[in-house]
């Protein structure tokens, strides 16, 4: 986990040095996320692999998200940390249900707080 989340944290860097602005660059990395878990879910049962993979991506960023708000140094508001905190534990604790094989969930709810995510990121973008 440590080693995926280093991987998401460099990937990161890399895209921020070439790309723009912090926010355009967290946009950019939620669409490729969102949009390679989507097509995993759908793919799911013909693709456990890649389901498996974009599961951990996912669960990666957040594990980086829910660091990076709990950290004193985060300029955010307050009261922003902690819901994105907030979605991070349960970002958490959805996955791990995920992997652990719950056939009766999908991951939809996970793509739709990335969407809502990137929502605000492009609001935020566009000002």
């Amino acid at each position: 986990m440590v080693r995926n989340t280093n991987l998401a944290r460099r990937a990161y860097e890399t895209s921020a040095k070439s790309t723009g602005t912090p926010r355009s660059v967290e946009y950019n990395l939620f669409l490729r996320l969102t949009s390679a878990l989507s097509s995993a879910e759908e793919n799911r049962t013909n693709n456990h692999s890649s389901y498996i993979d974009a599961l951990s991506w996912n669960l990666d960023l957040w594990t980086t998200i829910g660091a990076d708000v709990s950290s004193d140094e985060n300029a955010l508001p307050a009261s922003l940390r902690g819901q994105l905190f907030y979605l991070f534990e349960f970002t958490q604790y959805y996955t791990k249900r995920l992997l652990s094989g719950d056939a009766s969930l999908s991951a939809e709810p996970l793509i739709e707080i990335n969407r809502n995510i990137m929502t605000g990121l492009n609001v935020a973008v566009s000002e």
